[in-house]
């Protein structure tokens, strides 16, 4: 049972390095060119296997190693950390609370909703029926 576990390990190590190679742009691959790292882990699957992910995968600023992505030039923001997202997020919880107290006063006072404006015609251009007339 050993012995299975062991070579189905090596047979993953050698498709993981096989297939990481493969998927690393070719300027990023260390030592040596992409071809010859290909070749070297089908010639060798074990030993080529290692030496890729030892030496040959392209490393970070930071030391740490990349799996079959490259680092990108972006840094990405959590979505409480960007300050758009947030403004958007403020912004709809506005509007929604504004319909809300809409709706509720519109279900509160049926009576009282506002009549709409009527639009001024050519017999009458100036409409009065939302303004007060001061008294003299």
């Amino acid at each position: 049972m050993l012995i299975i576990g062991a070579g189905a390990a090596l047979i993953g190590i050698i498709i993981y390095a096989l297939i990481d190679c493969a998927r690393t742009p070719a300027p990023h691959a260390r030592s040596l060119p992409k071809p010859a790292w290909l070749a070297i882990i089908l010639l060798f699957p074990v030993i080529g296997a290692l030496l890729w992910l030892l030496i040959g995968r392209p490393r970070t600023a930071g030391g740490a190693t990349l799996g079959s992505r490259t680092a990108s030039s972006q840094t990405f923001k959590a979505p409480d950390d960007d300050e758009e997202y947030l403004r958007f997020l403020d912004a709809k919880t506005k509007r929604q609370r504004a319909s809300q107290e809409n709706q509720r006063s519109a279900q509160q006072n049926p009576q009282e909703r506002k009549k709409p404006r009527q639009k001024p015609t050519d017999e009458n251009p100036t409409d009065t029926t939302d303004t007060e007339i001061p008294e003299s």
